[in-house]
């Protein structure tokens, strides 16, 4: 990512800078009680960098935070789906088939989130680009309805 904004010209302290900016960003999401505090930073730091770019400014800071947001962090992921499962682990004692998990993983693809740069959408919509209609429950009732037609007609 560096590499790639580095062949666009701007310069390495700039891309360094506007990454410090994008990280304490991140971090007043995060910070409940510092909140005011962190985006006090990130303000004074995205005037450090406005100063020195003057009307190439915005150009800049969009290219690089675009950039930016494309890093995935796995962590964030494996915590997600950690804390799916941990409810139906602490349930079940530690027992879980792979019912169980196929149950799980469907939740997971087909809920919406509720919060964050993707409210409103679910895994499945940002992988497909088509619009989830129903809720998850739903969707999976009538997969359940199919199955018990599919299997009286048999």
């Amino acid at each position: 990512m560096v590499r790639k904004l580095n062949t666009m010209s701007i310069p390495s302290y700039i891309i360094q800078a506007f990454s410090l900016a994008w990280q304490t960003q991140k971090n007043a999401i995060k910070a409940e009680r510092r909140k005011y505090f962190v985006n006090k930073e990130k303000e004074e730091q995205l005037e450090m960098i406005r100063m020195i770019l003057g009307n190439d400014f915005e150009a800049v800071k969009t290219t690089v935070f675009v950039e930016l947001d494309k890093i995935i962090q796995s962590s964030a992921i494996v915590e997600n789906i950690n804390s799916i499962v941990r409810a139906f682990m602490n349930i079940s004692r530690n027992r879980i088939n792979q019912e169980i998990l196929n149950l799980i993983m469907f939740y997971h693809n087909h809920r919406r989130y509720k919060a964050g740069k993707r409210k409103g959408k679910t895994p499945m919509e940002l992988l497909t680009g088509s619009k989830q209609e129903k809720d998850w429950l739903e969707i999976l009732m009538d997969i359940e309805q199919k199955r018990k037609t599919l299997s009286m007609a048999a």
